[in-house]
């Protein structure tokens, strides 16, 4: 297997298992806080989506954030974006208007499909160029193995929460398993 190949894999898998962990739920579910402190589930899934969209685009270097060339920004009822220091707190904002979980699932599944169309345009040896030389220590390779490991931990947060608010949840095994 080559290492396009496998990110592809890796990147299908998380998005498979984040989107069956999302499947189901209620605007009120994803609205549901455990606690003051802590992000809902519709907040981490926008962090996410917000995040891939910054980073599919910025790795390989192909085209422009889908926030603003596919109009996400109109779609999801805001055109503030979020700052990367600032990822969640948009949504906390007293005068924010959330969007639904169907259209941040929706721009979920847009970025995943996005993405792997740009890694067909990839090649092993492209994994080692720089997009952006003033950060020369962030290859293709870095920004692609990040979003896997972004989506995958921000997954277990999101099943965590979802397992609090509805303890009989389980992900059915083998979700995501991705053999193609």
């Amino acid at each position: 297997m080559d290492a396009i190949t496998f990110i592809r894999q890796a990147l299908t898998q998380a998005h498979e298992r984040l989107m069956a962990t999302l499947g189901g739920l209620t605007d009120a579910d994803a609205a549901w806080r455990p606690a003051p402190h802590a992000n809902t589930i519709l907040e981490i899934a926008w962090h996410v989506a917000r995040v891939d969209d910054r980073l599919g685009r910025r790795a390989t270097g192909l085209g422009p954030e889908l926030w603003e060339s596919q109009g996400w920004s109109e779609r999801l009822g805001t055109t503030k974006d979020i700052r990367h220091r600032e990822p969640y707190q948009f949504l906390k904002k007293e005068d924010a208007v959330p969007p639904s979980l169907d259209d941040v699932r929706a721009y979920l599944v847009a970025l995943h499909a996005d993405t792997l169309e740009k890694l067909r345009g990839l090649s092993p040896d492209d994994l080692d160029r720089v997009p952006d030389p003033a950060q020369p220590d962030r290859t293709v390779a870095t920004q692609l193995r990040h979003m896997i490991t972004h989506k995958n931990n921000h997954h277990g947060q999101i099943d965590f929460i979802r397992g609090l608010r509805h303890p009989e949840w389980d992900l059915t095994p083998g979700t995501g398993i991705v053999q193609r």
